[in-house]
């Protein structure tokens, strides 16, 4: 990135991986409106388990979120018939949020069209592209 001068090669590198980014707020704004929902409402349903329903709560932690904050997607989701509230196997108090067969397509579709990857990274060569991985899968995971 021209015009910057980093303290450090960390402090460039996060500069880098930000740039990198660029185009994911554009991309998620045109998957969001192609599916008729918000941003906030499609990436709610990406971080739901097609397997293993959740509690709101339990979303809410998967989306770094305050449980209230989560209650406005949530009823987009179910609205649209992505999602159903259904007691807790464990705790029938507590309502549990499975995906509908909808739902689970229209998931599966988000993660193909999210997650596809920017043309700089399809372009290098695979040794690096899996040292690159495998370098921020260390860096995200070690701080947990």
């Amino acid at each position: 990135m021209l015009g910057f001068s980093y303290r450090s090669g960390a402090q460039q590198l996060w500069a880098l991986v930000i740039a990198s980014l660029a185009g994911w707020e554009r991309r998620m704004d045109a998957v969001s409106a192609a599916a008729g929902l918000s941003p906030v409402s499609v990436w709610a349903l990406v971080q739901l388990d097609p397997d293993q329903p959740i509690s709101q709560k339990e979303l809410a932690a998967r989306l770094h979120c305050n449980p209230s904050t989560v209650v406005d997607p949530t009823d987009r989701l179910e609205e649209a018939r992505l999602v159903q509230r259904t007691a807790g196997a464990k705790d029938r108090r507590v309502n549990v949020l499975v995906l509908t067969p909808r739902g689970k397509k229209l998931r599966a579709r988000l993660i193909e069209q999210l997650f596809e990857p920017p043309a700089a990274f399809k372009r290098l060569p695979a040794k690096e592209r899996t040292r690159f991985r495998e370098v921020m899968l260390e860096a995200v995971t070690s701080g947990r």
